[in-house]
């Protein structure tokens, strides 16, 4: 069966600021989740740490072109 694909919107290929901002925050809450689960271990938890840390500098980031855009 074929969809029409013209008017499938994927939401992963949003380009949407706000968006593209509260994907990366749950993202965030993820890796958060993952590194207090591996607090025992030091090589995981700082890992995790790095990754939480990008994703909620991202969300950050399209956070503020969000703001910027709608001036």
């Amino acid at each position: 069966m074929l969809y029409n694909t013209a008017l499938y919107r994927d939401m992963y290929m949003s380009n949407d600021p706000n968006q593209l901002a509260g994907q990366n925050f749950v993202k965030a809450e993820h890796f958060e989740r993952m590194k207090m689960a591996n607090a025992s271990n030091p090589v995981l938890f700082f890992q995790f740490a790095e990754q939480e840390y990008y994703h909620k500098a991202l969300a950050h980031r399209y956070q503020g072109i969000a703001h910027a855009a709608e001036r």
